[in-house]
Formats: C-alpha cells, structure tokens, sequence
C-alpha cells in the first residue's frame, strides 16, 4: 500500500507539473505600449480613436472629444470650445514607431473641431470626417491637403463602396446647435469630393434619426446602418436600417439585437457586431443568409463593439470599447474563436483614468489597435 501510494503521489506530482507548464503556456501574452507625444498646439488633449491601415501605417483620428464630454458632463459640443489642430495620427507598423502626425488643420486658422475617422481609399488617400467643420482628404505623405467645404457639416463615419465612392453617415445636419436639427442621412461622396447622392432621414415630429456605423455591401451596393434614433422626451432606441444601392429603405427595425457595428470584407460577406440580451456576437453572412453566428462573451456594463478589421486570410479582428480584442479565424469546419488578452497602462483603466479601445488591426504575427488614453497604440502577439 505505501509504494502504491508513493506511485499515485509521483503521478500527481507529474501531473501538477504538466499543469503549471501548461498554464504557463496560457499565460497572457505581452502587450507593449507605445505613445507618442502630444502635438496639439492648442490647450486640449488629443487621443486616439478610429484608425485605418494600408498594411504599412496605422493611421488614426486625433481628437479631446471624450475627455471633454467626461469632464462637462455630457457635453457633446464642448470640443468647440477651444482652438485646436486638425491632427491624423501615423504609427509606422514595420518599424514600430510613431510618424509625424498628418497636420490637415491649424489652431492658428481657428479650427475648433477634431478628426473622427479616418479612411485608406484604395486610390492612397486618407479621408477624414470633423463631424463639426466639414471632411476632406490628404496624400499618405501630407501633401496635397484639401476640404471639400460644399458637404456640410455633421459627418461621422466613412466606408468605401462600388466605384470607390464614400459612405459616409451624416449624424446631424446642425451638430453645432442640435434644436436646429432638420435631418440625418447617408451621403455619397465622389473620391474628388463632389457630392453624388444622399439619403435622408428627414425630422418626423419628436422623431429623429441620426446614423452612425455603415457597411456597403461590394456585391449589391446595399447599405445598412445603425442609428440613435431620439423619440421624444428622452427616448433613444437604436435602429438597424436597410437600404438598397439607391436608397431606398428595404427594412428597418429596432431589436431584438442591437446592431454596433457593419462591416464587409473583401469575399462580400458582412460582419455585423451584435447584443443580444447582453450577448455580444458576431453574425457572418452573406447573400442574405448567416454563414456563422460567433458569441463574443458578456456585455457587462457600458461595452460595445467599435471596429472589425477584415483580414487577408479572411478571418477578422474585433475591438471593444472595454480593452478587449476578438480574433475569428477564417472558415474551416467552422469561424474559430479567440479572445485576445490586453493589459491598459496602469493610467488607463477605470475609474480614474478612462480610455476606450477603437480599432484593432492585423500585421504578420501581431495585432495593433488604438486606445483612446492620449496618443496610444498597443500590440499584442497573436496565438497560433
């Protein structure tokens, strides 16, 4: 009986140790932070927030627009309050370091808005929305900086679509001042900046809709969108909207699941981020059916999916406003799934340092995604 028992304890302690290898291999990989220093020359402080890559630079909006609706309660126009730059953010993806930021607007010309997001068109050029003052373009290099003045103000957020034409949701068209609100809408941009359509969602009484993420799907032209549709009295609901390529609604709902973000990939399947009942999730689908439904985990607390960058083997990466990425492998028997873990700087984390993370992207065996906690770009090595 004593050998016996020395033998059992032998193969305990042999597993014990397999176990700490083993653990030791799940242990959470690395995140490396790199920041770069502030270039506003104005007073606010700049983070970053949506971002683009060409597979080279990450490019990302500079803007103080949490900070200050944090700091004012609520205050959605408080980034007009002081002059600042019109910064996009660059981080050199090969050689990890931070560029010289894309300067498309000066403090001294009395620009008071921000960039939002910022687009990579397949013809070189980076688009940017202020939402406040307009959108415009500028060559990879900085030259060639141009606004197109005529658009209007109020545009959120930019897609790609057929023909290389822009998307871009118009959340209002009065941000500045939103009791003159009179519409929301889609608008089509050419890539030279004339204006070739927009859907409108015009003011119904108390009723009105204000878009925010777009998909267009490269097969149909089919546009969907989410939105904050305000009801009155306070009442938001969150609508999901159909559109085909001449915009005219095809299906509009809110709930069951709340739509946070579209996207279409390069094959012409949409990845559309959803909660459903405090499940966040992913559907893939494609020719108007669900090739897959990938759970993503609890929504605890104020959570939602910001981004999903598409990847070359045609999988993708999702990024969560809570410092979380999601890494759906392309299809095999099935779209695999893996979180990947990320530690905040210390200066970043809830409550007394808030941050956001905005959008993750892939590069060989690593991901690099912005967080919204000054100019802030981690990377974490991806599993196998």
């Amino acid at each position: 009986m004593i050998g016996r028992a020395l033998t059992l304890g032998s193969r305990r302690l042999a597993r014990l140790a397999l176990a700490v290898v083993f653990l030791a291999c799940l242990s959470p990989p690395e995140t490396r932070v790199f920041r770069a220093e502030p270039a506003n020359s104005g007073t606010e402080r700049y983070s970053a927030w949506f971002a683009d890559s060409d597979g080279e630079v990450l490019y990302f909006g500079l803007s103080p627009f949490w900070e200050l609706w944090w700091e004012t309660d609520g205050d959605a126009t408080a980034d007009l309050e002081a002059a600042g730059d019109l910064l996009i953010g660059r981080f050199d993806l090969e050689e990890e370091s931070f560029l010289p930021p894309l300067r498309v607007g000066s403090a001294e010309d009395g620009v008071r808005s921000s960039v939002w997001d910022v687009l990579v068109h397949t013809n070189g050029r980076i688009y940017y929305t202020t939402y406040f003052e307009g959108f415009g373009s500028v060559r990879a290099d900085g030259s060639d900086a141009v606004i197109y003045s005529d658009l209007g103000a109020g545009l959120n957020e930019l897609a790609e679509g057929p023909g290389g034409n822009l998307y871009i949701t118009r959340y209002s068209d009065a941000p500045a001042t939103p009791s003159d609100r009179s519409y929301g809408a889609v608008a089509v941009v050419s890539p030279t900046g004339q204006l070739v359509d927009e859907f409108r969602f015009p003011k119904d009484g108390d009723t009105f809709t204000a878009p925010k993420s777009i998909g267009v799907d490269p097969r149909t032209g089919q546009i969907w969108i989410n939105t904050d549709t305000f009801r009155g009295e306070g009442r938001i609901e969150h609508e999901v909207i159909q559109l085909n390529a001449r915009g005219h609604v095809l299906s509009r709902r809110s709930g069951p699941a709340e739509l946070h973000f579209v996207r279409f990939d390069a094959f012409g399947r949409g990845w559309f981020a959803e909660d459903l009942d405090g499940q966040l999730r992913v559907r893939i689908r494609v020719g108007g059916r669900d090739l897959a439904v990938v759970p993503l985990g609890r929504n605890d607390g104020l959570d939602f999916v910001q981004d999903i960058w598409p990847t070359p083997d045609g999988g993708a990466l999702v990024a969560r406003w809570s410092g979380r990425l999601h890494r759906i492998h392309p299809p095999g028997e099935a779209f695999r799934h893996e979180e990947i873990p990320l530690d905040l700087p210390t200066d970043c984390t809830p409550p007394e340092g808030r941050s956001l993370l905005y959008t993750g992207v892939v590069r060989g065996d690593f991901a690099y995604a912005t967080l919204y906690c000054g100019a802030t770009v981690l990377r974490v090595p991806l599993g196998r």
